[in-house]
């Protein structure tokens, strides 16, 4: 019984006008075959599946074609030609980098290169498929060869990430890059190959698998393979569609509103369903990431912004988009999309759990970068005091909102009456309309305690600060202050309030640098913070990592928090006196930069590397 062969093996493109989607590399190739202008080094970059390795190969035979075509075209019959397809050409030299990276099997295979080529041979092309897999010292003996190369050799480097490779063996290299696949293109050669074969197809059928493999022809030519070995003989869309299709719109939706809710355990339960039921990480990410992002489409372009879906959906989408906001749908989208990239490294051991920490970190609004955070913050308040307004009667219509709080107010103190707020049932008969609705307006006439820079009556209690009026403060005044010290302080963000006092944490790594920053500019901080909120403000400075949202955070005890600066007294600097002073200890590494560069800047090491 003769062995199987894959399709995508069976029917790789023997030429270069069969390899589709790819027009704007094979005509510079052909050309430059063509007129004898070929370069010693090329670099093909792009998405698994793209067809890099197949044009390396389709380079090596025009290179060796023994009749050649005018317009650089391989013939695909001579013996060279089929000896190429076949695999069995000497002088055509594949390599793995990702398996054969060492120093030693690199300097062993670049001592053959000066040899000489075989009889039927015109040129020796080498094939490294995943280049930027090369060790350190690889790469450097690679280098070496790619700038003084025997005239009948050609490298070709394939890969995925030409960011990896070093710039000095790009800079030796003619760059093309390889893009993904549209539909209509896998469509196009999956039907040809089903034409080859015999095979009769359901168009919707071939459209489902061609959006399952997500540009890639290799991945959409086994999918279609694992399609044919389900079937009876015909392509059907029912089969295709249960084996590669979408997991239900409903239950996508359902995630994302239980996202837009923050509920994380109602998030893992539904996506527990959609695993349970057969459905791959990697589809549902990748699922998820296409609603969120029609979800932004139809919010962002208010709707004039075509989308091929039903109007139900559609409208659905639309309101789970302005239920999140605009900031949210763009971290959401950012998010979903590094994780579905994650989720094909090699590095991703569990795509389901990855996908679980995406979603998770998605239901905690405050887990986001500070000042997205702020954002996301202040436009849910809006939200919420144009939905207080909406509901609360048919009164006269409220001035315009500017800044994000209406004026006079504080943002505590519209999330305050939003929670005692009565609905609007509940209000007494007889009042006026124009009443009901003058807290919401921020008439100022009924407002809840003393607005910023209106002092309170004497003998009444001031009202607590609120962590958003701070936020909104602090993200204020940072532009303000001066470079220096804002160079030092801008990672430091408000965790919480307690007895007016206001508590920011700070990455540990930069407390060091922030500490002695903080105490020097204390009072033109207070100050500042102090004009901004109508009162004076006091605060600390903890080592805290991350954003830690609504509230202050648990305080340990003092023996267990070293790194924590009490800023909530006017400091003054003590009194000196110069016979008491002595030279200070010698420090070794005083002078060396980086130590002065991290204690004194706030600086980070991001890598280090040895002088060349």
């Amino acid at each position: 019984m003769a062995s199987y062969q894959s399709l995508y093996r069976k029917h790789r493109p023997q030429t270069f006008a069969a390899l589709r989607g790819q027009e704007h590399v094979t005509a510079a190739l052909r050309n430059a075959v063509k007129d004898g202008r070929v370069g010693h080094a090329y670099l093909f970059s792009g998405p698994r599946g793209t067809g890099k390795t197949t044009t390396a190969r389709l380079l090596a035979k025009a290179l060796n074609c023994l009749d050649l075509g005018s317009d650089g075209e391989p013939c695909d019959k001579c013996e060279n030609c089929v000896a190429i397809a076949e695999g069995r050409f000497l002088d055509l030299i594949e390599l793995d980098a990702a398996s054969n990276n060492r120093v030693e099997e690199m300097r062993e295979l670049l001592e053959r290169v000066p040899l000489g080529l075989n009889l039927a041979s015109k040129r020796k092309v080498y094939v490294f498929d995943e280049a930027h897999m090369l060790t350190g010292s690889s790469s450097n003996a690679l280098l070496k060869t790619l700038e003084e190369p025997p005239d009948h050799v050609v490298f070709v480097l394939a890969m995925t990430e030409p960011e990896k490779l070093l710039p000095t063996i790009r800079s030796r290299t003619q760059h093309y890059e390889f893009t993904l696949f549209t539909v209509e293109q896998i469509v196009a050669e999956m039907g040809a190959v089903l034409e080859r074969e015999g095979m009769p197809a359901d168009p919707q059928a071939l459209e489902t698998i061609a959006r399952a493999a997500a540009g890639s022809m290799r991945d959409a030519l086994s999918l279609l393979d694992q399609a044919l070995a389900h079937g009876t003989g015909r392509l059907d869309a029912e089969p295709v569609a249960e084996l590669f299709g979408r997991t239900p719109f409903d239950v996508r939706c359902r995630i994302l509103e239980a996202v837009a809710g923050e509920d994380a355990a109602l998030v893992l339960t539904t996506l527990g369903e959609l695993l349970e039921a057969g459905h791959e990480p990697r589809r549902i990410a990748e699922d998820l990431l296409r609603a969120a992002r029609d979800g932004f489409l139809v919010t962002a372009g208010a709707g004039r912004v075509p989308l091929e879906m039903p109007d139900d959906e559609q409208k659905r989408l639309g309101d789970l988009g302005r239920a999140l906001g605009n900031p949210t749908l763009v971290r959401m989208l950012e998010t979903l999309g590094q994780a579905v990239v994650d989720m094909r490294g090699s590095d991703a051991a569990d795509p389901r759990l990855v996908l679980e920490i995406a979603l998770v970190r998605l239901t905690r609004r405050d887990a986001g970068p500070p000042l997205q955070t702020v954002v996301e913050r202040i436009e849910r308040l809006e939200r919420a005091v144009d939905n207080m307004k909406d509901g609360a009667g048919a009164g006269a219509p409220a001035p315009p909102v500017t800044g994000g709080t209406p004026p006079g107010r504080t943002i505590g103190a519209i999330r305050r009456e939003a929670a005692a707020a009565p609905p609007p049932e509940a209000e007494p008969e007889g009042l006026p309309s124009d009443e009901s609705t003058s807290e919401l307006r921020g008439s100022g006439d009924r407002t809840e305690g003393p607005s910023p820079g209106i002092p309170a009556p004497e003998g009444a209690r001031p009202e607590e600060l609120a962590l958003d009026d701070v936020i909104v403060a602090w993200a204020a005044i940072l532009p303000e202050l001066p470079v220096a010290t804002r160079s030092s302080v801008q990672e430091a963000q408000p965790l919480g309030v307690e007895d007016d006092v206001i508590t920011f944490g700070v990455p540990p790594r930069l407390f060091e640098a922030a500490s002695p920053r903080f105490r020097r500019e204390a009072d033109t901080i207070r100050s500042a913070l102090s004009e901004r909120l109508g009162r004076t403000a006091r605060f600390t400075l903890v080592a805290h990592e991350g954003f830690a949202g609504n509230t202050a955070p648990e305080r340990a005890p003092a023996s267990e928090l070293p790194e924590t600066v009490d800023l909530t007294a006017e400091e003054q600097e003590p009194a000196v006196d110069p016979h008491e002073l002595v030279d200070a200890a010698p420090d070794d590494r005083a002078g060396e930069p980086m130590q002065m560069l991290t204690k004194d800047l706030g600086a980070t090491v991001v890598e280090e590397r040895p002088r060349e």
